[in-house]
C-alpha cells in the first residue's frame, strides 16, 4: 500500500492506494480542493486517512477513517465527492482557522459575509456582485483567522443550474472579470437572508453579540474547537454591521444591496473608518 502525507490549514491528511495512479490522482484533487494550500510531508499522525481500494472491475472504494464512502468508477463524479469529503475535514480539524459556511466578497476594504447553507443562493448572490465589481473571496466558506480577519479561499464557484435535471457548473471568477482577493481583510457586513417570493427589504439590525451567536451554527469546527471558535466570531464581528432581511432575486438584490450600502450615510461613515 503506498501513502501520501500532507499537511493544510494545519491539518493532516494521509492518502493510501495501492494504485500510484490513483494515488497521484488523489493527491491532485486534494490540492484542488484546497487551493494548492497543501504541503507534503515525509510521514505524520493524520486527522483523517482516505484509502482508495480498486477492485477487478476497475471500480474503487473510497475509505475515510475506515468507514466505506461510496464505490463507483474513479471519474469526474466520483473526484468531485473526494473534493467535498477533504474539504470538510480540512474545514473541520483546522486549529488556526475558522472555517464558516457563506460566501464571502469584498467591498471597499471590507469583507461582507452572507452565512447560509448548501442550496440557500449563497454562491447566486455572490456570482451577482462579482458581476458588479465585488472582489471575490469565496462563494462556500468564509475562513477566518485567530483575529477574525477573512482570508481568500477563492475556488471556482459552483453555479446549479435548474435547465432540466439541477446539476452543478464550476464558474471560473476571472470570466466574470472579478478580482480575486489576496489578503486578508476585516469584515465590515453580514447579512442573514435567503430568496423569499415577494420578498420585502425590511433589514433587521443585530447587534455584534446576537451576530456571533447566530454564525455559530455555520461553524464548521465549533464542536470540535470550541473556545477558539467563539473567541474568533466575536472577534470578527464585533465591528461589523448585522442584518437580516429576506431577499428577492440575487440579480436585483445584488445591484441593491450594494447600493444601499454606498449610500447609508451611517454605514459609510463606519465602513471608512474602521
Amino acid at each position: 500500500m503506498k501513502s501520501i502525507c500532507f499537511e493544510s490549514y494545519g491539518v493532516k491528511v494521509q492518502l493510501e492506494s495501492s494504485s500510484q495512479v490513483i494515488l497521484q490522482t488523489a493527491f491532485q484533487t486534494a490540492q484542488r480542493a484546497l487551493l494548492g494550500q497543501t504541503a507534503e510531508i515525509d510521514r505524520c499522525i493524520p486527522d483523517g486517512i482516505f484509502r482508495f481500494e480498486l477492485d477487478g472491475d476497475g471500480d474503487c472504494t473510497l475509505i475515510q477513517n475506515e468507514e466505506v464512502m461510496t464505490t463507483a468508477s474513479p471519474d469526474r463524479k466520483f473526484w468531485r465527492f473526494f473534493d467535498g469529503l477533504v474539504r470538510i475535514l480540512v474545514a473541520d480539524f483546522t486549529k488556526p482557522f475558522v472555517f464558516i459556511h457563506a460566501g464571502a466578497i469584498g467591498w471597499r476594504g471590507k469583507a461582507f459575509l452572507f452565512p447560509a447553507n448548501s442550496f440557500n443562493g449563497k454562491t447566486t448572490l455572490v456570482y451577482e456582485m462579482l458581476k458588479l465589481g465585488a472582489v471575490y473571496y469565496s462563494d462556500e466558506y468564509a475562513v477566518l483567522d485567530a483575529d477574525g480577519l477573512v482570508h481568500p479561499f477563492a475556488r471556482p464557484l459552483s453555479v446549479r443550474t435548474r435547465i432540466g435535471e439541477i446539476r452543478e457548473i464550476d464558474v471560473d471568477p476571472n470570466s466574470l472579470s472579478a478580482e480575486i482577493g489576496k489578503i486578508p481583510i476585516p469584515v465590515g457586513v453580514v447579512l442573514f437572508t435567503k430568496f423569499e417570493e415577494s420578498a420585502v427589504w425590511s433589514p433587521n439590525y443585530l447587534s455584534p453579540g446576537v451576530g456571533a451567536v447566530r454564525l455559530i451554527e455555520f461553524a464548521i469546527s465549533v464542536k470540535r474547537n470550541t473556545e477558539f471558535v467563539l473567541s474568533v466570531l466575536n472577534r470578527a464581528v464585533s465591528n461589523a454591521y448585522i442584518l437580516e432581511s429576506p431577499r428577492s432575486e440575487a440579480k436585483d438584490f445584488a445591484a441593491f444591496f450594494l447600493e444601499f450600502i454606498d449610500n447609508s450615510t451611517f454605514l459609510t461613515k463606519m465602513m471608512l473608518n474602521k
